[in-house]
């Protein structure tokens, strides 16, 4: 597989775009590209929809969240595929195909931000910004063997980034190492003490892959060193994903709905079904489900207090093949849910820290930290990624 190969699957043509960053800084010398959610000016933003790309105006300014990385001395290179209106977990879109995964071809990149992580996987550019909602940074950063970043809900300007759900989107972005996802943190939080973390082993959460990823992340999660054993789904998994679905679909519904609906709109089945279901929510499902998240979150922000980082896999299983059955992915999607939702609903950050291989493939173990502690989140995720070296 040729770098021209990736490059070619990884970033939008409509995209080509080269933005120098400032002479001096913390980022200097450093690249980095961004998902096409992110408005860049003099730029369309295209969302993975060819009638969005078709009928979207020049952007006037560049999205809030990329300007600290260009002050900072870092240069924008490109903008990178998504899933359509960023609404998949696999990277496959059907009208512009899926990005190359460099660290196992015949698998899925993971989506949404699946140009940004095949970008960075594959070498093109030093670190890339995604967006996450329900794990579009993490999944892809599990499955591509990078480290990445969703950071605490509104701790990132979203300005000039597409909505999805806006009560769940975050920004985030993807590094090969650890010492660089920090230092690009540092740009936005600052630098943070590195005490020893205080680790919160969920172990119910291993039980939720299938056996041989379990077993494998377990393994790895003990190498982190000494962590007090806790339970995450006392109310059980199942509880979580009804709490998180009404609220992903209903944002998204209100975001994405009319504009959906309108006469001739070209959408792909999956998501034309998506929109479908998330008109279907109702009110009280979601009043219902947003006093449910506020409960899951005082639990879980008493658990966690300002030093504590809960140890959880970050997918159920390895990355689907390419072109896998819709039926697949959807049982895929749900159980890997059942893992993300969690930082998701409790506007938590998390970090992906590649856990090794299994079958030759990239797996991922997550650091989930308590809230607006990204900065010290970042500097134990470069110390604990040493002992899975």
């Amino acid at each position: 597989m040729t770098p021209e190969t990736i490059r070619a699957s990884a970033f939008v043509a409509h995209g080509d775009i080269r933005i120098e960053g400032a002479a001096s800084g913390p980022l200097a010398g450093l690249t980095f590209a961004v998902k096409d959610l992110f408005d860049v000016a003099g730029t369309r933003s295209g969302w993975g929809n060819p009638d969005r790309l078709r009928d979207a105006p020049l952007s006037l300014s560049t999205a809030s969240a990329l300007l600290p990385a260009l002050d900072a001395g870092a240069t924008l290179i490109g903008k990178t595929h998504t899933d359509e209106i960023a609404s998949g977990l696999f990277g496959e879109n059907p009208h512009y195909g899926a990005p190359i995964n460099p660290r196992a071809p015949d698998r899925v990149p993971g989506g949404s931000s699946s140009g940004s992580a095949a970008a960075v996987a594959a070498g093109l550019c030093d670190f890339a910004f995604g967006t996450d909602t329900g794990g579009s940074v993490r999944v892809p950063s599990s499955f591509c063997g990078l480290y990445g970043i969703r950071t605490t809900h509104g701790r990132v300007s979203v300005a000039g980034v597409m909505p999805m759900a806006p009560s769940i989107d975050t920004v985030g972005w993807f590094a090969r190492d650890a010492a660089l996802l920090r230092r690009v943190g540092a740009v936005f939080f600052g630098e943070a003490d590195t005490p020893a973390p205080r680790l919160l082993l969920a172990e119910d959460a291993f039980a939720i892959p299938v056996p041989a990823l379990g077993a494998a992340l377990f393994g790895a999660a003990q190498r982190l060193g000494a962590a007090t054993p806790v339970t995450l789904y006392e109310e059980g998994a199942a509880h979580w994903l009804d709490t998180f679905r009404p609220l992903q679909l209903g944002e998204l519904w209100t975001t994405h709905g009319t504009w959906a609906r309108e006469p001739g709109r070209v959408l792909s089945p999956a998501v034309a079904d998506r929109l479908e279901l998330a008109a279907t929510v109702t009110p009280d499902a979601i009043a219902t489900a947003w006093r449910e998240r506020e409960r899951l979150t005082a639990r879980l922000h008493a658990l966690l207090g300002r030093d504590g980082v809960l140890v959880i896999p970050t997918a159920h299983d390895l990355p689907p093949l390419r072109d896998a059955p819709v039926a697949a992915q959807m049982a895929f999607r749900d159980r890997t849910l059942a893992l993300t939702c969690v930082a998701s609903l409790c506007r938590l950050p998390q970090v992906n820290i590649p856990a090794g291989t299994l079958e030759g493939v990239p797996i991922g173990l997550s650091l989930v930290g308590a809230p607006y502690q990204d900065a010290a989140l970042l500097a134990a995720a470069e110390m604990l990624a040493e002992r899975l070296a």
